[in-house]
């Protein structure tokens, strides 16, 4: 991308590829994609390189060359797809190259990468400058990204681009955010909570591995935290440009917190418990007790795991799955508390609404003794003839046994069925709304008897009459 071409994007947003731009873009991504295979190539034979580092770059190379392929395949009108997929073919030539190299075309190719995935950031996921003041940040990046030239090709003695350019890249997160606050589209909302998913953890790791390899740490476990960063960010992309299982994102997120925090609290245990134990035996004992004391603290950690599990992945659920929990919690308490005097299709009409809502079903409907008596997101009487579309048919089981009804699921809005912790939630809430559509058809069906049962009486006192009537007459 040229300066011209950038300074037009910054007033006048992203238009879809098309023309020369277009062919512009194929032609660019195909000379990097060459450079990609050659730099690839090339590691393959240089010594210098340790098999296990050159099989971790390799494997880092297939997944994000793969991601960079997939979006120009699939998404090659989208500006935005367009420019992430440059930068992380630029991102898979330089991330082959060790941390510290000062050769100068890896070092061209980290700031052009820089420039695409501030852009890229920046206007994700649709291509306009939203807040309005990121296209300040754009213009800050473009001039970071020339002093960035200016010192790799040594014109420039400074050391400024690392870190103008971190704050490029943490002024394009914050607009991320605000972009998220002020959206209301949820499938915008989702696509952003993965593409902050794979930054979190992505960036973190990278910023670990830099770290260490600052301070001179073992190299091979840096330098896998620093691939698996760049493959967790590519992936982190590559998801809602797709827009497919865009609606995982809670659920993902939420096992990786879990995941995350008990991983740093087991760690935390065994470290501590390890140096305690260790300290006291010095104390006491006059001496070190040697693995002993790693044994106490490995085994303290792992009668933790299982509490601690529980109460991490419970903290996660309720932070990051609150519609599902929501409805776990609330949907019982709601139809306990329900009029006595509703029919099946009012207690369906009221609880179908706040299932999609949590779950994300276009469409859903319940089926009671192989009738249709309530529906949300479809007509009632077309359900018979979609009943292909739903991907679900929970079922209505008596606890007796038989099946007096089911739950029908349509799919969510971009295709995708459903996962593991939806279906749970799902399985939870259907006895009490069993028992409070039974218990309504119930009440229907007798409210129909004594309706039956007072029309006739009132037949039966009006034939009656029109008898006393006549023989009044004769008399």
């Amino acid at each position: 991308m040229t300066a011209e071409l950038a300074i037009d994007a910054i007033q006048r947003g992203l238009p879809p590829l098309r023309g020369r731009l277009l062919w512009t873009y194929r032609l660019a991504w195909v000379l990097l994609a060459a450079a990609t295979l050659a730099t690839l190539a090339l590691a393959l034979f240089d010594p210098a390189v340790q098999p296990l580092v050159l099989g971790l770059r390799l494997l880092k190379s297939a997944i994000v060359g793969a991601v960079a392929t997939v979006l120009f395949w699939r998404r090659q009108r989208d500006p935005v797809a367009a420019i992430l997929s440059l930068a992380f073919l630029c991102w898979t030539i330089t991330s082959s190259f060790d941390f510290t190299s000062a050769a100068a075309l890896p070092m061209l190719l980290d700031r052009l990468r820089f420039l695409f995935f501030a852009f890229a950031l920046l206007l994700f996921p649709d291509g306009k400058w939203r807040p309005r003041w990121t296209r300040g940040v754009a213009v800050l990046s473009i001039a970071v990204f020339l002093l960035g030239v200016l010192e790799a090709v040594g014109l420039l003695p400074t050391s400024l681009f690392l870190p103008l350019a971190i704050v490029c890249v943490l002024a394009a997160i914050v607009g991320l955010i605000q972009r998220f606050r002020a959206s209301s589209s949820e499938m915008q909302q989702q696509q952003l909570k993965w593409v902050a998913l794979g930054l979190v953890s992505g960036v973190g790791l990278i910023l670990v591995a830099r770290t260490g390899a600052a301070l001179s740490m073992p190299a091979v476990a840096f330098e896998a935290m620093f691939q698996l960063g760049i493959v967790l960010v590519a992936l982190g992309f590559l998801v809602p440009l797709l827009r497919y299982r865009l609606y995982d994102a809670e659920a993902v997120i939420s096992r990786s917190a879990a995941y995350a925090v008990l991983t740093v609290t087991l760690v935390a245990t065994f470290a501590g418990s390890e140096s305690l134990i260790e300290l006291l035996g010095q104390q006491y004992l006059g001496s070190g007790i040697g693995q002993v004391s790693g044994a106490i603290g490995a085994a303290i950690a792992a009668v933790l795991l299982t509490p601690l599990n529980d109460r991490i992945s419970a903290w996660a659920e309720q932070r990051f799955q609150r519609d599902l929990v929501q409805l776990k919690a609330e949907l019982p308490a709601f139809l306990s508390e329900a009029p006595s005097g509703w029919s099946p299709r009012q207690v369906g009409n009221a609880v179908l609404p706040r299932i999609a809502d949590a779950i994300h079903a276009t469409k859903l409907a319940i089926v009671i003794k192989g009738k249709v008596i309530a529906a949300d997101g479809i007509e009632i009487g077309k359900v018979s003839r979609s009943a292909d579309d739903f991907l679900l048919r929970l079922p209505f089981r008596c606890p007796f046994g038989g099946v007096q009804g089911r739950l029908l699921v349509g799919p969510r809005p971009d295709g995708s069925s459903y996962g593991k912790d939806e279906i749970e939630a799902l399985e939870e809430v259907l006895p009490a709304l069993r028992r409070s559509l039974l218990a309504a058809l119930e009440r229907e069906t007798a409210y129909r008897s004594q309706a039956r049962m007072q029309r006739s009486l009132r037949a039966q006192i009006a034939e009656i009459s029109i008898r006393i009537r006549s023989l009044e007459l004769k008399a």
